[in-house]
């Protein structure tokens, strides 16, 4: 019985081998070979279509490009724009992505040539039917959305939009209140009057936004100075402080003035004022600079009217300055390195008949005025 049932195992076995011998002989292999091929050959139609696509892709870039260039740089009139643009739309029908690179193409011309005509790109970004993607946006709730559209707008010079802009002005998004001030200042006439009346704090990036979009326009400095720097916002404050240096205008910081804005709770206020007599090279404020000296609470803006006297100082500053090392010998070491360079700038012998009560005292004066005279010492 035993023997018997071992043969049918065995044939069993045999069986099976044999039938999973031709699966994967006749079923399994040719399957895995047809996978590979078909795999191959998606690579390669892939391949081949990626390539065509770029090469269509390219062409209608250069195309975009060449035709681009003759609308705005050709004196077409606006009906022939208009209707060159629809011939143009007819032949290439615009779906987002090229409509997309069309409006970066033209930004990109305006902002990166002169001499381009203003009218001519509002026209074309019109016939276009930009203006109605960038209405769209800025009617969508995502503050990016709205941001961008105001990226058209500034980069298009689409002046008329101001009005729709002002809206945005007391947003409570930062980004988007921020974004708004910068686009109407590039689109303000040479009065840049949306300062006079914004009370929002003004982020260190974007003053710098608004410094070189005035200085950009090459205009003047603005005829309402004066109403900015009796601007109850600091930010306006100092963007008026700086123009009047950038313009060398100091007919605009009176002596009255300065001495209003020195008394600003806000350093950086006070620092540029400081920075402003000096720049401007101010010798009638000696006295009021001097007087502040001794109210002044923030070290860095003390060490700056030490640097500022190194300007418009005399010798005359020096008997207060000196009575200061004296009465106060534990002033800060890089507010009285700065004093002691005045001094010894203004009196190289004073020094010398001048000592302190402590002789530790001395031997630190000496190594300041050494560094005075030749400042790559340690």
């Amino acid at each position: 019985m035993i023997p018997f049932q071992i043969k049918a195992t065995c044939a069993l076995f045999s069986v099976n081998s044999e039938t999973i011998y031709y699966f994967l002989l006749y079923f399994f292999i040719p399957l895995i070979v047809l996978f590979v091929v078909l795999i191959i050959f998606s690579l390669l139609y892939s391949r081949y279509s990626g390539d065509k696509n770029d090469d269509i892709k390219e062409n209608i870039e250069n195309e975009i490009n060449s035709f681009l260039t003759e609308l705005i740089f050709s004196d077409y009139k606006p009906k022939e724009i208009k209707n060159k643009i629809n011939e143009f739309k007819l032949k290439h029908p615009l779906n987002n992505n090229l409509r997309k690179y069309i409006l970066d193409k033209i930004i990109h011309i305006k902002e990166n040539l002169n001499e381009t005509n203003e009218h001519t790109i509002l026209l074309i970004y019109k016939y276009f039917g930009f203006d109605e993607i960038s209405n769209k946006l800025i009617r969508n709730r995502k503050w990016s959305s709205k941001s961008e559209a105001f990226h058209h707008y500034q980069n298009i010079g689409y002046k008329i939009k101001t009005g729709h802009l002002k809206q945005f002005l007391d947003s409570k998004n930062t980004a988007l209140r921020s974004n708004a001030i910068i686009a109407l200042i590039s689109l303000s006439d040479k009065k840049f009057d949306v300062l006079d009346n914004y009370k929002y704090n003004i982020s260190k990036s974007d003053e710098v936004k608004i410094l070189d979009i005035i200085y950009r326009k090459k205009s003047n400095i603005p005829k309402n100075i004066s109403n900015w720097l009796n601007s109850k916002n600091d930010s306006i404050v100092i963007i008026a402080i700086k123009l009047i240096v950038r313009f060398r205008q100091q007919e605009n910081l009176s002596l009255a003035q300065i001495s209003i804005l020195l008394k600003s709770e806000n350093p950086t206020v006070r620092k540029e004022v400081i920075l402003a007599i000096r720049e401007l090279v101010m010798f009638e404020a000696n006295e009021i600079i001097m007087a502040h000296f001794k109210v002044e609470t923030n070290l860095r803006n003390k060490i700056s009217v030490i640097k500022t006297l190194n300007i418009i100082g005399t010798t005359e500053n020096i008997n207060i300055l000196s009575v200061l090392l004296k009465q106060e010998e534990n002033l800060e070491l890089d507010l009285k390195l700065e004093i002691v360079n005045f001094i010894n700038k203004m009196d190289a012998s004073f020094f010398n008949n001048f000592k302190f009560s402590k002789e530790e005292k001395n031997t630190e004066l000496q190594k300041m005025i050494a560094h005075s005279n030749c400042p790559y010492l340690n």
